[in-house]
């Protein structure tokens, strides 16, 4: 697999009466069909993103916040290209600013890994598994209550391209150990298995 060795910076241009919630819709929505375009038209699918400015309160979900940030990283300047961020946020020059491709930088503070958060709610997990361990759904109950529960995490309010129904895309970062490469979904980002890594500083 392929090193992260290029990345561009987008960065979010709030005003009084357009919040940034607003504009990460926007661009989450407009990134996610450039992903889904570049996996299909050229196989590319090793462009994964982070949030410089993420910040995750364990104990106050709601002072959680993704920043005004978004850097996406690829394996080489073609990659992203390819992309052409320029062209998809074309509709919101508005409310971010592109930075061109750039080298990721030689002394970055670490790794990070960049997950879409998906919590099964308590009663599917207990269902699981007590159709696994055939055991009775109050005993089931009881063994999930015990487990971690749900963490809010920042998110983005998105629509479906599909069926047009809403849905949050949960976002949660984390530093890794050590860098791991990888693929990443058309969101740029791992599901809650994978812990494939991009720079972080």
């Amino acid at each position: 697999m392929t090193h992260l060795t290029h990345y561009q910076e987008i960065t979010l241009l709030p005003e009084p009466d357009i919040s940034s919630y607003f504009i990460w819709s926007k661009l989450f929505t407009q990134l996610h069909i450039a992903l889904a375009d570049v996996k299909n038209s050229h196989s590319i699918n090793s462009i994964g993103v982070a949030f410089p400015d993420y910040y995750f309160d364990q104990k106050n979900g709601k002072s959680s916040k993704l920043g005004n940030q978004l850097r996406i990283f690829a394996p080489s300047q073609e990659d992203l290209a390819k992309l052409d961020l320029n062209k998809w946020l074309d509709r919101l020059t508005d409310y971010v600013h592109i930075k061109p491709i750039k080298d990721v930088p030689s002394d970055i503070q670490g790794y990070v890994s960049v997950h879409r958060y998906r919590f099964k709610p308590i009663e599917v997990q207990a269902q699981s598994l007590a159709k696994k361990l055939n055991i009775s759904l109050d005993d089931a109950m009881a063994t999930v209550a015990k487990r971690m529960p749900e963490k809010l995490v920042p998110y983005v309010r998105l629509t479906s391209e599909t069926n047009k129904s809403p849905y949050l895309l949960k976002v949660l970062q984390q530093p890794a150990d050590e860098p791991k490469s990888g693929l990443f979904n058309a969101y740029g980002m791992n599901g809650m298995r994978d812990n494939v890594t991009v720079p972080h500083w």
